[in-house]
């Protein structure tokens, strides 16, 4: 068995792959990610390999000496711009490029073989364009809405912490509503402005996927977004593995 590891800024997703086949995945926050590795070794023992796709390069050096420690793997496979990907960085800076960015990418084209624009909501929230000869062409970063949210009620001295749901109309009658209306409904309609002044730039209608943890209750709101898949960059990181291994 394979496991597939997303260290994100706020939460850490686990998959367990046996062979091609997801089989499990745990979600948890990154500040407990080796505090669960610890109390759930036992169970992910059965895993003979691992990769990583890391955002938080602080956590990286202590989560391959926890693997190696719980779980006997000692060489996890680190995704970077470095490693044999089915896509080309073709931006500035390659090595830049964050991991999870680079995962969704990879596996979004593999699947589509066309142009295609990722959307990840997550801490951020990501746009990625790549065209129809697996070339990376550039992309959007946007504050998440969770993050624009807290920003909001840190820097608001009467705004309070509020339940994060959509709401029924978008003008709300009370500041709870109006919170909820701004939160979601803003960021869908700013997500549609994007897609369509990237269409125009690139003068192509590309395929929509979205992924994050936020994308299930995001996604349904921008009109262009159809496509939600939550587990694509657990497929990702299996695909990688299976070009690097």
């Amino acid at each position: 068995m394979l496991l597939a590891v997303d260290v994100g800024n706020t939460d850490t997703v686990l998959g367990l792959f046996r062979n091609s086949s997801l089989e499990g995945t745990y979600r948890v926050s990154t500040k407990s990610i080796f505090s669960y590795l610890a109390s759930h070794s036992s169970k992910l023992r059965k895993c003979h390999d691992t990769i990583i796709s890391s955002v938080v390069p602080t956590v990286d050096k202590q989560l391959k000496r926890c693997l190696q420690k719980n779980l006997g793997i000692e060489n996890p496979l680190f995704v970077s711009h470095r490693i044999k990907l089915p896509i080309q960085l073709t931006v500035d800076y390659p090595k830049e490029m964050g991991a999870d960015r680079i995962v969704n990418d990879s596996y979004a084209y593999y699947q589509y073989r066309s142009d295609v624009l990722v959307i990840d909501f997550g801490t951020a929230t990501t746009m990625d364009y790549i065209n129809a000869k697996g070339q990376y062409r550039g992309g959007v970063i946007i504050p998440g809405v969770k993050t624009s949210m807290n920003a909001l009620i840190d820097k608001a001295a009467r705004l309070k912490p509020f339940s994060f749901k959509r709401p029924k109309k978008i003008l709300g009658r009370n500041t709870l509503s109006q919170l909820q209306s701004g939160t979601f409904v803003a960021h869908a309609a700013m997500i549609d402005g994007m897609i369509e002044k990237i269409r125009k730039e690139i003068r192509v209608y590309p395929k929509i996927i979205s992924t994050g943890g936020l994308a299930p209750v995001i996604s349904p709101l921008p009109r262009y977004v159809k496509k939600v898949d939550p587990h694509l960059t657990l497929k990702g990181l299996h695909l990688l593995y299976s070009l690097n291994r």
